[in-house]
């Protein structure tokens, strides 16, 4: 009996001390990450950078955090930072941190809260590579309801929203893309514009994206450091919105090229699609000049399908512009990451 209990007082001395040297292994690295970003010209700061856990994680909070990419001109700030691991996966990451978040841009500036709590908090779990530069395998993100306030006068809310990610099985930079968001509220602005009349629903269901994306580079601690990978291709699943009554749908393939313009062909279907030429005439992306001429060739295309207030047809996007059909509609928008 004596034996055990000397065993078990050394074993628990040992564990002890292997979790001790990885919090401080942990807690330094972070520590020197921060520097880094500093000597690289970054905003880097953090109130408080501790490490807990025992025995069984090593969970590193920042608190007060700072970080800003002179770079791109990004910005985040945000009260706490929490990571996780479980001491026997150091390749899963758990991450949590407030709602209430500002991130801003040379552009304008987002404050984001809960609308429900102040407690609310957003999460991911991440699978990664520790020994090379932490690249991504896989991530699961999901919020509650989020309220997102512009510097630039216009707000936004959601009830949830999800991301997955997964890195496709024998590649470096191929990855498998979900997202989701459900009962948006869109910007006061953009309705006032896209819906005078106001006889669309105040909450657009939902909108999804189910998508395979090929990078120029794989995810990893050089994508937060340098530079975000840029999309080169993209196989699309399904791409669709719902809003009142009209329904968007499509799926295909489009090429990227080096400045972010797709290149390629999407089958879409668009329910309701006299609907939608309404919002596009209002967003002044089909001119008033053309309206006439392009219900008339939507018309056709929508009586190929056997119901007239519903559209097949290709989204074809070429030489920077998108065209329904042989109908130009507008630019192509750009795919280029910040």
């Amino acid at each position: 009996m004596k034996r055990i209990l000397i065993g078990i007082v050394v074993l628990a001395g040992l564990a002890i001390v292997a979790w001790g040297g990885g919090a401080m292994l942990t807690e330094t690295a972070a520590t020197r990450w921060m520097d880094d970003r500093r000597a690289d010209g970054w905003v880097a700061n953090a109130s408080d950078i501790s490490v807990g856990g025992f025995p069984l994680r090593f969970t590193i909070l920042f608190e007060d955090v700072e970080l800003a990419d002179p770079g791109t001109g990004l910005a985040w700030s945000v009260a706490s930072l929490e990571l996780q691991q479980d001491v026997f996966r150091l390749d899963r990451i758990t991450a949590r941190w407030p709602a209430a978040q500002i991130i801003a841009s040379p552009f304008e500036r987002l404050t984001v809260a809960s609308p429900d709590t102040e407690d609310l908090h957003v999460s991911a779990m991440l699978d990664v590579q520790p020994t090379n530069r932490f690249a991504l395998d896989a991530m699961t993100a999901e919020t509650g309801a989020l309220h997102v306030t512009s510097s630039e006068g216009w707000e936004t809310r959601w009830q949830e929203g999800t991301l997955n990610v997964a890195r496709v099985e024998g590649t470096d930079t191929t990855y498998d893309l979900s997202a989701r968001a459900a009962a948006m509220v869109p910007p006061q602005v953009w309705r006032t514009r896209l819906d005078p009349a106001g006889l669309l629903p105040e909450t657009i269901q939902f909108a999804e994206v189910r998508a395979t994306a090929t990078f120029d580079a794989p995810w990893d601690m050089d994508a937060v450091e340098r530079a975000r990978p840029q999309v080169t291709a993209l196989d699309i699943d399904d791409v669709s919105m719902a809003w009142g009554d009209m329904l968007f749908r499509a799926t295909g393939t489009l090429e990227v090229t080096p400045g972010g313009i797709p290149e390629g062909e999407l089958s879409v279907r668009a329910e309701n699609w006299a609907a939608m030429v309404d919002l596009a005439s209002n967003a002044g992306i089909v001119p008033d000049r053309i309206r006439a001429t392009a219900e008339a060739m939507l018309q056709v295309l929508a009586g190929m399908t056997g119901r007239p207030e519903n559209i097949d047809a290709t989204l074809t996007f070429s030489n920077g512009r998108m065209f329904v059909g042989p109908l130009p509609i507008g630019p192509a928008p750009s795919l280029r990451l910040r």
